[in-house]
């Protein structure tokens, strides 16, 4: 008898389970419902901004792919988003949740349209509230592009994919960034011609520590600009493709090669020479400000209140192109204030130690060679031929005046090599 009510018992129990289970409604989470407003290009935005911030209170979304995120470091609550018109900066409130390959809807509703250091921008994102994803792992072809578009043409904050370019030769002995300090530095990138660009690196990127590509090949990145200078964004140390032949051989046979990031003037031969500093004591000196971790050499004669009269001149040691075939001089320089232009000398007959004012011969090659514009713009030099100094016994040298009734300008030049062509 015991036994038929335990039966029964259970079988009571099981249908009160299944019937309480039946009956049973699970809360489900809000479907977030962002209304799509009247929809934007990527260029139909940018075109908005006419120098003054715009703060977006009504509904408009623009339809985009993310290019470039802060996953590996090297920007940090930042991505970068494009379509087929037109590329921009997304300067989100919290780090992650956006990734490359993501197909999203961004609602432009609570963000600003603003300018920083003259990128445009999308400040106050917030990926929850303004990001709807429409799909992921989505495929962006970078544009194909050379180092004179980006420097001649608006290029701003796309993916971008650059062929047969290398780093300088002075930048390979060094890292993409100082990750020992987590300090960020710039690396000069260059193609064949001598055009020019920086690589700017984050110290915080899982690739700062990592030597320079040492050879010649392709690179994607993000073109990026920072008060009116041309940069590069590494997304992937994977899309650093440069193990092919360099431009001008091995860096070892440059004939002449000086960076200045030992911070001193005089290593390998060079000397700083001073025909007239008066009153002051005005000198070449090595100095890396304005450009962390990178020294360079600069000369004024500007004395705090005045201009002093000086003529200090930047002499290499003698070069021997005696076997040359076609060897080229390139540098890069970089100006503010007024002042006398700094100018560019080349002598065959130069004794090496003597006052270059007095003694040598000396061919004035400053019209051959690109000079920067001022507010200490870096502008490279572009190739200056030296074909005509086929000799054992050439000096290259930079004159700087200043004083005797003009003002002091502030000269500063880096990168100095001659090589074959």
């Amino acid at each position: 008898m015991k036994s038929k009510e335990y039966s029964a018992l259970i079988i009571i129990l099981a249908v009160l389970i299944i019937s309480s289970c039946r009956k049973r409604e699970f809360d489900e989470p809000p479907i977030k419902e962002i209304p799509v407003g009247n929809i934007l290009t990527i260029q139909e935005l940018r075109d908005l901004f006419q120098g003054e911030s715009i703060r977006f209170e009504d509904d408009f979304s623009v339809f985009a792919t993310i290019t470039m995120d802060d996953r590996n470091g090297n920007i940090f609550r930042n991505a970068y988003a494009e379509d087929e018109t037109n590329a921009i900066l997304l300067r989100t409130r919290f780090p992650g949740g956006l990734f490359v390959g993501d197909s999203v809807r961004i609602a432009l509703k609570g963000t600003t349209l603003t300018s920083f250091n003259g990128l445009l921008q999308l400040d106050s994102v917030d990926v929850d509230r303004n990001i709807i994803k429409q799909a992921t792992q989505r495929t962006f072809a970078p544009t194909v592009v050379t180092i004179a578009d980006l420097i001649n043409s608006d290029f701003q904050s796309r993916l971008v994919r650059l062929e047969n370019v290398e780093f300088v030769s002075n930048d390979l002995s060094g890292t993409y960034a100082n990750a020992a300090t987590q300090q960020s530095l710039n690396r000069t990138l260059t193609d064949c011609n001598g055009n020019e660009i920086i690589v700017r690196t984050s110290g915080f990127a899982d690739f700062a520590g990592q030597t320079v590509a040492q050879g010649n090949g392709s690179m994607v990145a993000i073109a990026n600009e920072f008060n009116g200078v041309k940069q590069l964004l590494i997304r992937s140390i994977e899309e650093v493709k440069m193990n092919g032949q360099r431009c001008g051989g091995d860096p070892t046979s440059f004939y002449l090669s000086k960076d200045f990031n030992d911070q001193s003037i005089s290593s390998g031969g060079w000397q700083s020479y001073v025909v007239q500093s008066t009153p002051g004591n005005h000198t070449w000196t090595t100095s890396s400000q304005g450009s962390p971790g990178n020294y360079y050499a600069v000369a004024t004669g500007w004395n705090g209140s005045s201009a002093d009269d000086t003529e200090i001149w930047l002499i290499s040691p003698l070069v021997d192109l005696s076997n040359a075939t076609a060897p080229q001089l390139t540098f890069r320089s970089s100006t503010r204030f007024n002042g006398p232009a700094l100018q560019l000398m080349v002598s065959t007959d130069y004794d090496g130690v003597s006052n270059p004012a007095q003694q040598g011969t000396w061919v004035n090659y400053t019209s051959f060679a690109n000079w920067s514009p001022g507010d200490f713009l870096w502008t490279n030099s572009g190739i200056i031929p030296m074909i005509q100094f086929l000799t054992d016994n050439v000096t290259v040298a930079f004159k700087y005046q200043s004083g005797n009734g003009q003002s002091a300008a502030t000269w500063q030049v880096d990168d100095i090599i001659i090589q074959e062509n």
